[in-house]
């Protein structure tokens, strides 16, 4: 997966079928001009203006405009123009960058990677339970917790960090209240695309012993390589009903954006283990921009690093140990990271 999601801009929608783009955090192009070299010098200066990561990518944006313009010309047809606008975006590798074409002749671009899907199935997981608990829909939870059968292990599931904090602070507390007399507990963050670091912040409170630093974020103010905003400070602090024995915190490749600044705030408690894959590696936020043609490009306007002044994008977090399921296990009813992390708390 590489479509990951921050809640500034959750509830956007591209309607496929009818062409149409919600305007929450789309930021307007110029009247709608179908001139080709207008729209890729429009697409090129938008980036070299908000764009946060052409230093941590080591990329010269000014040399990779030299290398595609000559490219482009007036007489090409649309689908030529997203094709080459889509390879300069392809040297981005960062999947909070993808350009869509609206209908007619819908096309989608994504500059990230893609990962194989299959890799984690909840159901498989939940009929390990004893007892559930879940808020949303059955089939969907946004919530779930409960107890692993002969054990006294809780489990814990996030289906994305989507909603507003309080969501969290009331679930997320009820959950770990419920689970306050196990021994330990599996935090399964396996999935979460994204949401919003506001939420993502909040759960992982819930784990914290002590105040800690976890992450620093800055912002792109201009096209002046150097113009950023002040680094924003993120820390952990605790919270009334903290749970504080040993967790394992489950991740995968699914595991992107708020899920990634969630995993790094979680790093910095004490008592968890990270068992799985590496997370996605897209943390910043994306905001979109109508092109002057109508196309649609959203890109990574921050740089999001952790306490120490490291960057994991393009690269993910590393688990401490890791275990990479596959789709084929997985849809035989293998979970191995589940396996792993259920083996560790038992003490096997």
């Amino acid at each position: 997966m590489n479509r990951f999601i921050k809640t500034s801009f959750f509830t956007s929608l591209l309607v496929y079928g009818l062409g149409l783009v919600s305007c929450n955090e789309l930021m307007l192009g110029k009247e709608p001009s179908r001139i080709p070299i207008s729209t890729f010098e429009y697409l090129w200066s938008t980036f070299n203006d908000h764009y946060g990561l052409f230093e941590v990518k080591q990329l010269d944006w000014e040399e990779i405009h030299a290398e595609f313009s000559g490219q482009v010309s007036n007489q090409m047809s649309d689908d030529e123009l997203f094709d080459v606008c889509s390879e300069m975006l392809s040297r981005l590798n960062d999947g909070h960058v993808w350009l869509v074409k609206p209908n007619p002749g819908f096309r989608r671009f994504d500059s990230g990677p893609s990962y194989p899907e299959g890799t984690f199935d909840l159901d498989l997981i939940r009929e390990h339970l004893s007892e559930e608990t879940f808020f949303g829909p059955t089939e969907n939870p946004l919530v779930l917790f409960g107890r692993f059968k002969n054990t006294n292990i809780g489990y814990l599931y996030l289906d994305h960090l989507g909603e507003a904090p309080g969501f969290y602070e009331k679930h997320v507390k009820t959950a770990l209240a419920e689970l306050a007399n196990t021994d330990e507990l599996i935090l399964d963050a396996r999935g979460i695309e994204g949401g919003d670091d506001r939420s993502a912040q909040v759960v992982a409170s819930f784990f914290a012993k002590e105040t800690k630093l976890y992450m620093k974020t800055r912002f792109k103010q201009s096209a002046k390589p150097a113009d950023f905003s002040n680094w924003i400070l993120w820390e952990v602090n605790p919270k009334s009903g903290a749970y504080t024995k040993p967790v394992v915190l489950l991740t995968d490749r699914g595991t992107g954006s708020a899920g990634e600044t969630f995993t790094l705030a979680m790093r910095q408690n004490e008592t968890v283990e990270i068992i799985g894959n590496f997370t996605y590696g897209a943390f910043s936020d994306n905001p979109k921009w109508e092109l002057p043609n109508g196309w649609i490009v959203a890109m990574s306007t921050g740089d999001f690093r952790d306490q120490n002044g490291n960057s994991y994008e393009g690269i993910g977090l590393e688990p401490d140990e890791l275990i990479a399921n596959t789709p084929g296990e997985v849809s035989e009813g293998t979970d191995r990271a589940l396996t792993r992390a259920l083996s560790i708390l038992l003490g096997n």
